[in-house]
């Protein structure tokens, strides 16, 4: 692997101030307009928002009213089987 840099770097004498090296780092990069950094910072709420894990909370309280209406369902049936046997006695 190759880790030599070929690009030129700057190299810190003792006329560079750090002061030099601030403004002209300041110059190079312009902060960031107000609407962009609003609008970033939307799209990366939206962004984790749409990434959230499911509520699986309806769906179990769905499957366990499901059981129930089919207990209570079988539980008519058996009735109605016992009473129809009974009665054609």
């Amino acid at each position: 692997m190759n880790t030599t840099l070929t690009a030129p770097q700057r190299v810190l004498d003792e006329s560079t101030s750090q002061d030099t090296l601030t403004t002209t780092l300041q110059l190079n990069a312009p902060r960031t307009a107000l609407l962009d950094r609003i609008a970033l910072r939307i799209a990366l709420k939206l962004l984790l928002w749409s990434t959230r894990p499911p509520d699986h909370a309806h769906a179990v309280d769905r499957a366990l009213r499901n059981r129930e209406l089919r207990r209570e369902r079988e539980q008519r049936e058996l009735r109605w089987e016992l009473q129809r046997h009974f009665t054609s006695i």
